[in-house]
């Protein structure tokens, strides 16, 4: 079983974007437009912020991948994060780009053909917060952004309250994996530099795995066995692309009965699309989270 849209696609940009060393950012010889009304987004989070901020109408294109909110479907497309149709970029007559830090080529190529870019870096969840700002200001959206961050903020701490001094477990969160037809031959997981990991540690949890030197790494079931993981998230979501075989799925884990997670029956399998957009619903993703890790708590009062 092989996964598709949209993980694979977030693999490839966690590893050919997120994951390339920091560069100085190209000095932008391109006069700044106030407030820029034809926007194109590169990546599905920046479009989803674009829409929670009330922007949404001066979008004029996104990705092949951009699929949410449902109106963006039928939007031009301008290809994908690491084939991105410059032809279509320039017919377009956009007045600003929006897209990741780490898309240092692509920035300085729209920037010798005269177009205004912002670059956002969401790779943590301070990134996250802060790229909701960024975008905001550059449209004059700030109040907008101000009241989601607000609303963002309250539901975090609400999270960070309730499992306050409560026991944390140790996590495994799984993002792709690649398998024969019985069983795992590799999982990639989230490592401890990445949004992935601020959230394990908001909503109560420790991550299992430890390393510092790999954002993205790759387990064998060997790997997987050493790590010994309480919980196990697997994240899996299904845009209508590709439906996944989920049962096939927990067949694949539930042979690894040597893992506590799996024999305790705490292996999860998230679904939903946002799990894989760090954009202003990943929050969503908290939320989830914490219920997962914290099932003794009363998840309904609002105290």
């Amino acid at each position: 079983m092989a996964r598709f849209w949209p993980i694979l696609v977030f693999i490839a940009v966690f590893v050919f974007v997120w994951l390339q060393p920091e560069k100085p950012q190209p000095v932008s010889n391109v006069p700044a437009i106030s407030s820029p009304q034809r926007i194109i987004s590169l990546a599905p989070s920046i479009t989803e912020t674009l829409f929670a901020i009330d922007a949404g109408d001066r979008v004029i294109a996104v990705t092949d991948y951009c699929q949410y909110p449902a109106k963006v479907k039928n939007l031009p497309k301008v290809g994908g994060y690491l084939d991105p149709n410059l032809e279509q970029i320039v017919r377009l007559q956009t007045d600003m780009v929006i897209l990741l830090k780490r898309q240092h080529a692509l920035k300085k190529q729209l920037q010798q053909l005269g177009i205004q870019t912002l670059s956002i870096d969401n790779s943590s969840l301070a990134g996250i917060r802060n790229s909701i700002r960024d975008i905001a200001a550059a449209l004059d959206k700030s109040a907008k952004a101000e009241i989601l961050l607000n609303d963002f903020d309250r539901r975090l701490e609400s999270i960070q309250q309730k499992v306050a001094g409560h026991p944390q477990p140790n996590v495994l969160l799984a993002i792709a994996h690649s398998s024969n037809t019985h069983y795992l031959d590799k999982v990639y997981i989230a490592g401890q530099q990445d949004f992935y990991n601020d959230l394990l540690s908001f909503t109560g949890a420790k991550n299992v795995y430890q390393g510092k030197q790999l954002r993205v790494p790759a387990l064998s079931t060997e790997g997987l066995l050493r790590l010994n993981p309480q919980i196990i998230v697997d994240i899996f979501p299904d845009a209508g692309v590709y439906s996944p075989d989920i049962s096939e799925l927990r067949q694949q884990w539930q042979r690894l009965d040597q893992i506590d997670a799996v024999r305790n029956n705490q292996l999860h399998i998230i679904q939903a699309d946002y799990a894989v957009i760090p954009g202003p619903r990943i929050i969503q993703l908290a939320e989830q989270l914490a219920r997962i890790f914290h099932p003794q708590l009363d998840w309904d009062s609002h105290d």
